[in-house]
């Protein structure tokens, strides 16, 4: 677990993705939902978003694998009464049966994870036709090898995809109608919306925090993210 998923963790950052839950909810909007779809946000954090699709009245699972995160999410599902908790778990490992759910959403999720794998349950438990929708992270201008591993190390990624090498992944896996969109104007979040803080933070996750304000500053003309929407 690298540093920078542990600072979000205990900073309790939601909608720590870029665009927050405001793009998450343009995301949503566009969909044609009805009320017996059945929704897994596959990384839920602490629960932001789960919880949006929770009020709206959708069936929604939630999984995490950072206990912490989980807690978080579990707490705010309590108090906002909604009929769901969170478990810990692997996307590369779903814990539900095949064909399960009609949406699934991942937001700065994928690029964590061994994304062959990932990829191939998220289509095991989707069903026929149904979609994945998600937000993540882009090299959209080339970056020398160095600086690659750099931003890799840093937050933890195993892969860091350009436009096409995401286009690819995804047809590789056998996801059809892939649609891909980037939105740089949500690139920066200056500060998080809303965060509910540990009470002992490790002092070392401020450096964190601040390392990771000065990496995007640094490489804003080389990464972005992308929102893509594909089916099985």
């Amino acid at each position: 677990m690298s540093d920078y998923v542990e600072m979000l963790a205990y900073f309790g950052v939601s909608g720590a993705h870029p665009g927050g839950i405001e793009l998450t909810k343009t995301m949503i909007e566009h969909l044609n939902l009805t009320s017996d779809d059945r929704i897994l946000d596959v990384g839920c954090g602490t629960g932001q978003t789960a919880a949006y699709l929770g009020h709206l009245g959708y069936e929604v699972e939630a999984i995490d694998t950072h206990s912490l995160m989980i807690e978080k999410a579990n707490l705010r599902f309590e108090r906002e009464q909604l009929p769901f908790r969170a478990q810990q778990a692997s996307i590369e490992h779903l814990p539900f049966a095949d064909d399960s759910f009609s949406l699934l959403i991942s937001e700065s999720v994928l690029s964590f994870t061994h994304l062959p794998a990932a990829l191939a349950e998220m289509k095991r438990v989707l069903a026929p036709g149904k979609q994945l929708i998600a937000n993540e992270a882009v090299l959209k201008v080339p970056l020398p090898s160095k600086d690659q591993a750099a931003i890799r190390e840093f937050y933890g990624f195993h892969s860091l995809f350009s436009f096409s090498e995401w286009q690819k992944q995804l047809a590789s896996a056998g996801f059809r109608e892939i649609r891909i969109l980037s939105f740089d104007e949500h690139m920066v979040q200056e500060e998080p919306t809303e965060m509910e803080l540990s009470d002992q933070i490790p002092p070392s996750l401020y450096d964190t925090l601040q390392t990771h304000y000065d990496l995007i500053q640094t490489h804003r003309e080389h990464l972005s993210h992308l929102v893509f929407e594909c089916t099985v």
